[in-house]
């Protein structure tokens, strides 16, 4: 297995023994101890690599839209609903994950995550740019307005399906 292999899986095992731990209990009752015996890590291991329960998190959420973005279309320029449409099928897959994170009161984490990666699509051209995506509080509105409708749609069953989704958002934008 080769060390990047080994990071993430590392990474996954405790970010998915947070998940269960917090199925159990609050956030606040976690105990660093607790969490590195359930996920079969050293407390070296989370000292090493992080400062806060919550940049497990943002950690293994980074991980997965990394891996999102290298799903997607190849194409100089992607169309904002064919991201989304794909953003909601990672919210889907992840489905489990991100209730319980909402349950937790961690959408922050969420919100904080995609902004990171719409900055990155946008500074990189690979969304198209427009008056609205030039200001600079628009990153903002556009990654709390996806995630809060993210969490509405899995709260009700995610019952349309990730394309119905994408379109509706690019709807809204438009």
């Amino acid at each position: 297995m080769s060390p990047k292999e080994l990071r993430d899986q590392k990474l996954t095992a405790i970010f998915k023994a947070l998940m269960s731990l917090l199925n159990e209990m609050p956030f606040e009752k976690i105990s660093i101890t607790e969490l590195t015996d359930r996920a079969g890590v050293s407390r070296a291991y989370y000292y090493k690599r992080f400062k806060t329960l919550a940049e497990i998190i943002s950690q293994y959420e980074m991980t997965r839209i990394i891996t999102y973005l290298r799903q997607l279309p190849d194409g100089s320029k992607l169309t904002l609903e064919t991201l989304m449409v794909h953003y909601f099928k990672l919210a889907l897959a992840d489905r489990d994950d991100q209730l319980t994170l909402i349950a937790a009161g961690k959408e922050q984490i969420l919100i904080k995550t995609f902004h990171t990666v719409l900055v990155y699509l946008l500074k990189n051209q690979l969304i198209p740019q427009t008056n609205l995506t030039t200001d600079p509080d628009w990153g903002d509105y556009f990654s709390g307005a996806v995630i809060n409708l993210s969490i509405s749609w899995l709260k009700r069953g995610a019952v349309e399906p990730p394309a119905y989704m994408g379109k509706k958002i690019t709807t809204f934008v438009n």
